[in-house]
């Protein structure tokens, strides 16, 4: 999680065409950390594909 948090933080600032998506995946990494803290797997998984199924691959 420390990896993904510090990759984030280095690309989030470089996603200005796309912001709201960046604040979705805010939303989504937050939900994602506080449910795998809480051994809530499945609920963090939930957190990740929705972010993935976003596309992220085509964000700017």
């Amino acid at each position: 999680m420390g990896d993904i948090k510090e990759l984030w933080a280095e690309i989030r600032p470089k996603l200005k065409k796309d912001s709201d998506k960046a604040e979705f995946i805010d939303g989504k990494l937050r939900e994602a950390f506080a449910a795998f803290d809480a051994k809530e797997t499945q609920k963090g998984q939930d957190a990740i594909l929705a972010i993935y199924n976003l596309d992220v691959k085509k964000l700017r």
